[in-house]
């Protein structure tokens, strides 16, 4: 079962070159021509949605003293959560009105970028979960091991 969790943790690196990308195509319309801005931005969102995706299979078991700070405290590990779900509403309710009740079709053409970013939010969000959980339970083993 470990390799199994290096095999995704390695695929996971994938994200790197669709980051890449979609930093370029969402600074395209700002350096090089603007003609195409909207279906530019489109391909932005949409391969920044790939890698958000792609990020999620990482190996979250790696502890670091911002994840203590953030995941660690159930205050704040909670304020995250509803942030990253606020977060996914928002995009998901924006590329649906954008969807049905936009007249503009170049506007309609991020709805794709949109939903796919949304779909790479929400696995970011599963990995998130499973983040406050293994960092929550932890201090909780150790703590009952000193009792």
């Amino acid at each position: 079962m470990e390799r199994t969790f290096k095999i995704f943790h390695y695929i996971s690196f994938v994200q790197y070159p669709f980051l890449a990308l979609a930093l370029y195509y969402c600074y395209k319309p700002l350096i090089f021509e603007k003609d195409t801005m909207i279906s530019d931005f489109n391909n932005g969102l949409l391969f920044l949605g790939i890698a958000l995706s792609f990020s999620s299979l990482a190996d979250i078991r790696k502890r670091t003293k911002i994840g203590d700070k953030i995941y660690g405290n159930p205050k704040f590990a909670k304020r995250w959560i509803w942030y990253i779900c606020i977060l996914i509403v928002f995009i998901f309710g924006l590329a649906i009105f954008l969807h049905f009740f936009s007249e503009s079709e170049e506007l309609k053409g991020l709805v794709v970028g949109m939903f796919i970013l949304g779909i790479g939010v929400v696995g970011l969000l599963r990995m998130n979960l499973e983040m406050i959980k293994s960092y929550q339970e932890n201090p909780k083993k150790t703590n009952a091991n000193k009792v």
